[in-house]
C-alpha cells in the first residue's frame, strides 16, 4: 500500500519572542552565577572547592562566549573581543587570580546584557521619529534598521581600523611590560602578568566601535522623518562629503509631465494635427513628449516614423511617411530661418510644427516652476556644497536664465541622458569631495556620483527616494548626517580616552580585571546613550514631512 506524501509548511519562528526567550535564559544564568559567586567570596572552604566554584561561575556565566571565542579562532580572528575576554580569564586562574577571571566574565556577560538594552531602546527611540509617517514607510524602516549591512557606516571601518592598530601596539606593551618589568624592578613575573593581562583586555577594540550602528539607525530614522529614504547608512554617510550638487531640473523645479496649455493649429483639424505631433514626439524623452502622449490614445503607426533626430531642449526633427518634419521652439526655428507669428501674451512654452518648411500649428505646455524650491541652492552652499549644477533639456537661453534664478553655479542646456551622464561623471572626477545627483526620471543606471536621490517613490539603481514636497529638506539630510558623523568620532574619542587612563591606571597597578572591563563597558553604554541624544535634536527644516504610499 503506497503512502501519500503531504507537504508541511515548517513553523514560522517568532524571532522576538525567541530573543526574548534567550535574554530570560541570560539572567536567569546570571543570577544562579552571581549566587555561586558570593558563596565562593563569603564561606569558608578549602581553595580547590573554591577554585571550582569560580569556574563554574565562569563556565555558566560565559559558556556562549567560550563558544564565540572558538567560532572566531575558527575563522581567524583571533584578536576578536570573546577571543580576548576567554584568553584572559584562563590566564588570570592559572597565575591564581581566580576571583578576577571569574568576575571578568559574570561582568562581561552583564555588560552586555546592559548594552543590548541600550541598543534596542535607542533603537525604539529612532523608530518613534517615525510616528505621524505612513505605517509602510515605518515597517519598510524597521526592516531596514534591523539589518546590520544597512546600518553600517564607512566611519566605522576606521575607527576600527585604529581601534585595530590600539590593540597590536599594546599587546606588544603587554608582552614586554611583562617580560622587562620583572627584570629591572623587584616586580614579580605574575603581578608583571596580571597587569599585562588588564592591559591587554583594555586595548580590545569593542567600545569604540559600538555605538556607530546605532548612530547609523538614528540617522537612517531622522532622514526618513524629513523625507529622505535612504536603502543605507553608507550612503547617507556620503552626504556628509557632498561638495558638488547636480540636479535635473525636469520633475523637480519644473514638472516631469508638463499640462498642455493649448494645441492649435490653422490648417488642420485637432485630431489629425495632434496625432502628427504625437508621431513626431513618440521617441522622444523630453517633457512635451510626456505632456503628448498623456492626450493622446490612439494607436502608433510607428512604420512611419524615420530618420529621428533628437535635440534636447529645443525638440525634434525627423520624416513621416517621406515628409520633412521639425518640431521645435520659436528660437530654433529662427535660426533654421523659418517665420513664426509673434504671440506677446503668450503663457507657458511653446513647441511649433513645420511640415516641408510650412508652419502647420503649436502645442503650448506648462512651465511651473515649483516655487518651494526657491531657496534650495543657497542653503544647499550654507552647508559646505560649494558647487550647484543645474541639467535641463531646455534651450541654453532658457536654461542659463533659470539657473541664474535659481542661484545655481552653473547650468548644462540641451541634454539627453548620455550627456547628463557623462556631464556627472566629469564633475565627479574633478570634485575632491563627494557628489550628489538628484533626478526625477529617465536614468536607469546609477551615476558616477557618491549619492543617487531619486524624486520617486521607486528607488531602482538609487541610493535613496524622496519626493518633490521634501527635496527642499536635502540641507536638512546633509546637516543630520554630519552630525551623525561628529556623533561617532565623539563616543569613538571619549572611548579611547577612557581606555588610555585604565591602561595607565594599569601600568601603575591602580586596576585589576573586574574594574577594567566594568568601566569600558561603561563607556561603551555612554556612546550608545549619548547617540539617543540625536533623535531629540531640532533640525532646521521646511517641512515635517509624510511619506505616503
Amino acid at each position: 500500500m503506497s503512502q501519500k506524501h503531504v507537504k508541511t509548511t515548517p513553523p514560522k519562528i517568532d524571532t522576538a519572542k525567541l530573543s526574548a526567550t534567550l535574554a530570560n535564559s541570560l539572567v536567569i544564568r546570571l543570577v544562579i552565577a552571581c549566587v555561586i559567586f558570593a558563596v565562593s567570596l563569603i564561606l569558608s572552604m578549602p581553595e580547590f572547592v573554591r577554585i571550582l566554584l569560580l569556574v563554574l561561575t565562569a563556565v555558566l556565566a560565559g559558556y556562549d562566549i567560550i563558544l564565540d571565542a572558538v567560532r572566531a579562532v575558527e575563522s581567524g580572528s583571533y584578536v576578536d573581543t570573546p577571543v580576548i575576554v576567554v584568553l584572559t580569564s584562563v590566564i588570570a586562574f592559572f597565575i591564581g587570580f581566580g576571583i578576577e577571571g571569574a568576575a571578568l566574565v559574570l561582568l562581561y556577560q552583564i555588560g552586555m546584557l546592559l548594552l543590548n538594552y541600550a541598543r534596542e531602546h535607542t533603537k525604539k527611540a529612532a523608530l518613534d521619529l517615525l510616528q505621524d509617517q505612513d505605517e509602510a514607510l515605518v515597517s519598510h524602516m524597521r526592516e531596514l534598521v534591523s539589518d546590520d549591512e544597512k546600518t553600517y557606516m564607512p566611519i566605522q571601518k576606521v575607527m576600527g581600523d585604529s581601534a585595530g592598530l590600539v590593540l597590536k601596539l599594546a599587546m606588544v606593551l603587554a608582552v614586554v611590560y611583562a617580560i622587562v618589568m620583572p627584570i629591572v624592578t623587584s616586580m614579580s613575573f605574575i603581578v608583571s602578568i596580571h597587569r599585562a593581562l588588564i592591559i591587554l583586555l583594555v586595548a580590545a577594540p569593542f567600545s569604540v566601535v559600538t555605538s556607530i550602528p546605532i548612530a547609523g539607525v538614528v540617522g537612517l530614522c531622522q532622514n526618513a522623518r524629513h523625507g529622505i529614504v535612504y536603502n543605507n547608512a553608507y550612503s547617507m554617510e556620503a552626504m556628509a562629503d557632498v561638495t558638488a550638487a547636480v540636479f535635473d531640473k525636469s520633475g523637480i523645479f519644473t514638472e516631469e509631465c508638463p499640462r498642455i496649455i493649448a494645441i492649435h493649429s490653422d490648417v488642420l483639424d485637432y485630431d489629425t494635427f495632434l496625432n502628427f505631433v504625437a508621431h513626431a514626439v513618440y521617441y522622444s524623452e523630453q517633457p512635451i513628449a510626456n505632456a503628448i502622449s498623456a492626450v493622446f490614445d490612439h494607436d502608433y503607426k510607428l512604420d512611419v516614423i524615420k530618420d529621428f533626430r533628437e535635440i534636447p531642449g529645443c525638440g525634434v526633427e525627423l520624416s513621416i511617411d517621406g515628409i520633412g518634419v521639425l518640431f521645435a521652439t520659436r528660437e530654433l526655428l529662427e535660426e533654421r530661418g523659418v517665420a513664426i507669428p509673434d504671440s506677446p501674451n503668450e503663457v507657458g512654452t511653446a513647441y511649433y510644427m513645420v511640415v516641408s518648411g510650412r508652419p502647420m500649428g503649436k502645442v503650448v505646455i506648462s512651465s511651473d516652476v515649483n516655487q518651494n524650491l526657491e531657496g534650495l541652492i543657497p542653503e544647499l552652499k550654507s552647508v559646505g556644497v560649494s558647487r550647484c549644477v543645474l541639467l535641463s533639456e531646455d534651450s541654453k537661453e532658457a536654461g542659463q536664465q533659470f539657473a541664474e534664478m535659481m542661484n545655481f553655479s552653473e547650468s548644462y542646456a540641451q541634454c539627453d541622458t548620455e550627456k547628463k551622464l557623462r556631464i556627472i561623471s566629469e564633475i565627479t572626477r574633478k570634485t575632491k569631495g563627494a557628489v550628489l545627483f538628484v533626478y526625477a526620471n529617465g536614468i536607469e543606471t546609477h551615476s558616477d556620483a557618491a549619492v543617487d536621490i531619486r524624486v520617486s517613490n521607486r528607488a531602482k539603481y538609487a541610493d535613496a527616494v524622496t519626493l518633490p514636497d521634501a527635496v527642499g529638506n536635502l540641507p536638512v539630510s546633509m546637516r543630520i548626517s554630519k552630525r551623525v558623523r561628529e556623533i561617532c568620532i565623539e563616543n569613538s574619542l571619549f572611548a579611547f580616552v577612557v581606555k588610555a587612563i585604565l591602561i595607565f591606571l594599569s601600568i601603575i597597578g591602580y586596576c585589576n580585571l573586574w574594574f577594567a572591563i566594568f568601566i569600558d563597558f561603561a563607556a561603551a553604554v555612554a556612546t550608545v546613550l549619548n547617540t539617543i541624544r540625536v533623535t531629540s535634536e531640532s533640525f532646521r527644516s521646511k517641512l515635517r514631512y509624510k511619506m505616503g504610499k
